[in-house]
């Protein structure tokens, strides 16, 4: 998340970039890494592996304090290649002391857990929760302006952000792509935002909203007797996040809408007609750093953690194979103050699968994450 304060701009997860009267640019490399291990039981079969090991580095270019520029690459390792990929590249114009404009490839101003939270050693579990992660409804990322900021209340905090973009897109499962994209393929603009209140020092309450339209795709196969038709898309949510003392609580909702709508599907030899596509999926999530209460030097570091969450898809079947029910118990240690390894045990409950089809599965999450 990018905040604006006097002579500042500020990157969740990095430290601020400064201005300062000396020389006019400033320029610094950040960013986070991680490892990954998971072991998974679904009753048939077992399996483990190293899953992934990720290198994220941002870079920031400011020039005095009106412009900041960053950008974020994820370069991957898994399924046997390597992935490069840009999570977001923007420019930051702090044209007020309320108002900072964003242009370029950025993410999603839409809830707390994508902005806030996407760095593996700032996100207290060792995944994304169900329905949050790529290809759920979280939105992830836009390519446009957004202009977001804050002003204060006398008491309290009252933050906003409000963006305009290319918007999302069909998918080839009939699904809806939350992500970036360089160009629009219907010239409808999606418009998305928070909006955040902080009364007190420690609690933040926000609600979010996406509204849209996403156009169907055609059949590879050639003419069709359905041609490819829009269907609006609307999304709200709300979410908390209570961050005192040793205590780290936070929750999120999202529920999702997308009218009926025309569109092929990979494999299919013809457009084909969807009903109403409704989802929702929500989380509650506790951390609680023993600093402090441990008698142990070596316990201080340790921080338990909890998260329930579900995730629920109607209106597609093939999609309603990832609605869950998903619990995650873990505890984290914490090495130095952006050195963690995260162990979970996870438990996930498919819960729209047919008879015979695999409907449970355990699985052992062990994750080494390091931001810098």
């Amino acid at each position: 998340m990018t905040t604006a304060a006097a002579g500042c701009l500020v990157l969740a997860g990095a430290a601020p970039v400064l201005a300062d009267n000396g020389p006019d640019t400033n320029f610094r490399v950040t960013g986070f890494a991680d490892a990954n291990f998971t072991y998974l039981d679904n009753g048939v079969t077992t399996s483990s592996e190293f899953s992934s090991i990720r290198f994220n580095p941002i870079f920031q270019f400011q020039y005095q304090d009106f412009v900041l520029f960053e950008a974020e690459l994820e370069i991957e390792n898994a399924d046997g290649g390597t992935t490069t990929g840009l999570e977001y590249a923007q420019a930051d114009f702090l044209v007020h002391p309320n108002a900072v404009i964003v242009v370029g490839q950025f993410l999603s101003p839409f809830g707390q857990f994508m902005e806030r939270l996407h760095p593996s050693w700032i996100n207290r579990m060792a995944d994304m929760p169900a329905g949050f992660a790529h290809g759920g409804i979280q939105p992830a990322s836009e390519t446009g302006v957004q202009v977001r900021g804050a002003f204060n209340l006398n008491p309290g905090t009252f933050t906003y952000a409000v963006a305009v973009g290319n918007g999302p897109r069909v998918g080839e499962e009939a699904d809806t792509e939350l992500t970036a994209y360089d160009g629009d393929d219907n010239d409808n603009k999606a418009i998305s935002g928070r909006f955040g209140l902080r009364v007190i020092p420690d609690l933040e309450i926000g609600a979010s909203f996406l509204t849209a339209k996403v156009l169907g795709l055609e059949s590879e196969a050639g003419p069709s007797l359905l041609d490819p038709t829009e269907a609006d898309l609307i999304q709200w949510g709300a979410d908390f996040a209570y961050t005192g003392g040793a205590w780290d609580i936070r929750g999120e909702y999202i529920d999702s809408r997308r009218d009926p709508i025309n569109t092929a599907v990979a494999g299919a030899v013809a457009v084909e007609a969807f009903p109403t596509l409704e989802s929702t999926a929500w989380y509650l999530q506790m951390a609680y750093r023993l600093s402090g209460t441990a008698e142990f030097p070596a316990m201080a570091n340790l921080e338990p953690t909890l998260r329930y969450g579900e995730y629920d898809i109607v209106g597609n079947d093939d999609l309603a194979m990832h609605a869950q029910r998903r619990w995650d118990v873990g505890v984290n240690y914490w090495f130095a103050p952006s050195l963690v390894a995260k162990t979970v045990l996870q438990r996930r409950e498919f819960t729209a699968r047919m008879p015979g089809d695999v409907s449970e599965e355990t699985r052992l999450l062990v994750q080494m994450a390091y931001g810098f």
